[in-house]
């Protein structure tokens, strides 16, 4: 008799495994079949190890799902799972199981939880493939796992490949003329000068299906403005455009808005750092820190190593935003180190790489890459302070 789906998975679980994913700062276990969490352990030289950690939810025993049904019989062999999920171009079925009870949130006030969506691989081991916040303290994890791949209904599709059948329309050749041209002048080695009309070359692209860096921390790279990324006749962006671009970013007209998944991130230059979510109800904003230039002295004041390089050896400056909102967590405000990084690359000239962590609850480090820092690093003061026209 064949093998329920809850059956299979139940084996895995027996097993005892535990799966990590390590991302910049914290870690993620996930054991399965009983929790998830993530931690942080700090390993301070002469110091107590002190370990900050979050339960993502709990597997109470009955929270194992097959896409919507609880069981599976042999007569439902055949029957695909209603659910899928799509992992590298390919909907997938999956085994839901769900974890709850987690560590409390302080942000919804109610308990953690997640969805661990498992999906076949034949090489799969347990491993998180994803993981992202679908909702406030509420997560979605997709496992790789190979104890579902002999069971039918979770085997990989093969995707549909359809016949493009090309024909000419009415009046016109068989073969287009500038193909004949060209087949005849490569015949005689002759050059072809009408290249244009064949092709393209601008247009081709390629397209990575299999992208190997899944377990790595995702990079929101996003355009500052539209006239920032609009090439000129020659390439370029214009001089005026390009100075009236730093002006507004450092007086704080122009604010970078970026960001991945539930949490978008909004930083204004010498005015203050959010991050929010627009909903059905409404956009939430919660503020990580205003400028306040008296505190941010007194933050380099207490740590030196903050304080920017001499000129000439500038790749990155920080800037300290504090007095956010209230954190119930820590029982503090909210506060965010902003750090702009110069990074040479020619080929984003006029983009901004933006990305967050939380190294300790509430306390936020804010990473900024853009090319155009290059030029402006050298004009900030001792502090690190801009002016607010880099002319």
């Amino acid at each position: 008799m064949l093998e329920s789906s809850e059956e299979l998975m139940q084996k895995m679980f027996d097993k005892k495994i535990c799966s990590y994913r390590i991302e910049s700062f914290w870690t993620y276990e996930l054991c399965h079949g009983k929790y998830m969490r993530q931690y942080h352990e700090s390993k301070d030289l002469g110091k107590k190890r002190q370990i900050q950690e979050y339960f993502l939810g709990y597997n109470k025993g009955s929270n194992l799902e097959r896409s919507g049904s609880s069981k599976v019989s042999a007569s439902s062999v055949g029957n695909p799972p209603v659910h899928t999920r799509k992992v590298d171009g390919l909907d997938l079925p999956y085994f839901q199981v769900n974890i709850t009870d987690g560590t409390v949130c302080d942000l919804t006030g109610g308990p953690r939880q997640a969805a661990i969506l498992y999906v076949c691989q034949p090489e799969g081991r347990g491993e998180i493939f994803e993981m992202k916040e679908v909702s406030t303290c509420e997560y979605e994890i997709i496992v790789l796992t190979s104890v579902l791949c002999s069971h039918p209904d979770f085997k990989p599709k093969n995707p549909h490949i359809g016949k493009i059948n090309c024909h000419s329309v009415e009046g016109a050749p068989v073969r287009p003329v500038n193909m004949d041209r060209l087949a005849e002048e490569n015949r005689y080695g002759l050059p072809f000068e009408d290249e244009a009309n064949v092709f393209d070359k601008s247009s081709l692209f390629k397209i990575n299906l299999h992208d190997k860096r899944k377990f790595t921390q995702k990079t929101e790279v996003y355009d500052q403005k539209t006239k920032i990324t609009m090439s000129t006749g020659n390439g370029g962006i214009g001089l005026a455009t390009d100075e009236q671009t730093i002006r507004d970013f450092l007086s704080g007209t122009d604010c970078l808005k970026g960001g991945a998944g539930w949490w978008k991130h909004e930083f204004c230059y010498g005015k203050y750092v959010r991050q929010y979510h627009d909903g059905n109800d409404g956009r939430t904003v919660i503020t990580l820190g205003h400028w306040r230039l008296d505190k941010h002295l007194q933050w380099l004041h207490a740590n030196p190593l903050k304080k920017p390089k001499p000129i000439g050896k500038r790749r990155s400056i920080s800037l300290l935003y504090t007095d956010g909102d209230f954190c119930e967590a820590n029982g503090k405000k909210r506060i965010v180190e902003v750090k702009l990084k110069c990074i040479e690359d020619l080929s984003r000239s006029h983009s901004f790489a933006l990305y967050i962590m939380e190294p300790k609850t509430c306390e936020y480090i804010l990473n900024i890459e853009s090319t155009m820092f290059c030029s402006l690093l050298d004009k900030a003061d001792e502090y690190g302070v801009m002016p607010v026209s880099a002319d």
